[in-house]
């Protein structure tokens, strides 16, 4: 259900926003499977499902932390090789993440904090390829 209720967001956003543009030509499509590592004042280690629709990306990590269980939302910008956004908690708290690609956008690494603050901790991840058997 959530992820239907996703796909009819970007179905709409894709007839308003045709897809973005960068200096380089068309930006890199992100949408995928990463595997992220968040520290912080929280531990989080999971997968992380990103949706990209032109420069618009929208992501969700179910995970474990010491504060419970639930799904961690963002939503941003990207910019390339650079993701602003922001993100939400599921206990509803709120800040901002600014993620930088690595040439080939397979990885990326950056920062994240509350809302009007300074960063907080840092993400890492991996873009998840599955291999042929």
């Amino acid at each position: 259900m959530k992820h239907a209720i996703i796909a009819l967001a970007f179905s709409v956003i894709s007839l308003v926003a045709p897809g973005a543009v960068s200096a380089q030509g068309v930006s890199p499509n992100i949408t995928g499977d990463w595997v992220v590592q968040i520290t912080g004042d929280q531990l989080l280690v999971g997968t992380l499902h990103f949706t990209q629709v032109g420069d618009t990306v929208v992501g969700s990590a179910e995970g474990s932390t010491k504060s419970g269980n639930g799904v961690l939302q963002i939503s941003g910008t990207l910019n390339a090789p650079q993701l602003s956004g922001k993100w939400r908690s599921p206990k509803g708290e709120v800040g901002w993440i600014t993620l930088n690609f690595q040439p080939g956008f397979k990885a990326f690494s950056g920062q994240w904090g509350y809302s009007g603050r300074k960063p907080n901790g840092t993400i890492v991840s991996r873009k998840f390829v599955a291999t042929p058997f």
